[in-house]
Formats: C-alpha cells, sequence, structure tokens
C-alpha cells in the first residue's frame, strides 16, 4: 500500500483558490480525498465566506457535482460548483482544489489524500 499527501493554501483576494494535480506513478486503484484542516477569517466570518475542498478531475476527467448554486456555487454544469470530495478510482493523476471565498478575510489551508493498492 502507498500513500500521497499535498497541501493546499488559498489566500488572497476575491475568491481564493489553490489546486494540485497529484502523480500517482502509474494507473492503479486510489482513495482520494480533501482534508480541511485550518480556517482563519482575518476580519468577520459571515454569509459571504465559504470554504470547500474537492477533486474536480481525475485523469484530466470532471468528477461528479456534489453541491451547485447558492450564493458561492455555480449552474448546473459549471466547473464552479463544488465537486466530489472523496472518490474510490482506478487511474493515475487526481486534481485537488480549495477554495476560500470572499479570500478578501479568509485564508484557508487542507491537503489532498491518495491511498493506493498497486
Amino acid at each position: 500500500m502507498g500513500a500521497a499527501i499535498r497541501q493546499l493554501f488559498a489566500v488572497g483576494n476575491g475568491d481564493a483558490t489553490a489546486t494540485v494535480t497529484m502523480d500517482l506513478g502509474s494507473p492503479q486503484t486510489f482513495l482520494a480525498w480533501g482534508a480541511i484542516t485550518w480556517i482563519d477569517s482575518t476580519a468577520t466570518f459571515d454569509r459571504d465566506n465559504a470554504v470547500g475542498i474537492d477533486i474536480t478531475h481525475v485523469d484530466g476527467v470532471r468528477t461528479g457535482t456534489a453541491l451547485q448554486g447558492g450564493d458561492h456555487l455555480g449552474d448546473p454544469g459549471a466547473l464552479k460548483n463544488l465537486h466530489q470530495g472523496a472518490v474510490f478510482r482506478f487511474g493515475r493523476t487526481v486534481t485537488f482544489r480549495l477554495r476560500a471565498f470572499h479570500g478578501e478575510d479568509l485564508n484557508a489551508l487542507g491537503y489532498g489524500i491518495a491511498i493506493t493498492n498497486p
């Protein structure tokens, strides 16, 4: 069994976004998920703030939408929607995305994690 971890740090103006693509080295079965480990409200944590971590792509193919619409997400089919937070798949690359909505007053730290069984 193998494992891989990648750090993501979302900070900045507007909707702060961090992405990382993890290469598992070869196509294999894996379990991957994202975990938010730190949220820092630098002003008032209120209605315009939100944090999300998801897996947007596996081997370049978009994963399914988990949530859409509302104040922070998009219309059906939009990439800005929240995609799967965890996947059990066969593949080689996994793209994680961490977003801190309204990044003027919110920062976030998270990890993309994958466990493999080559």
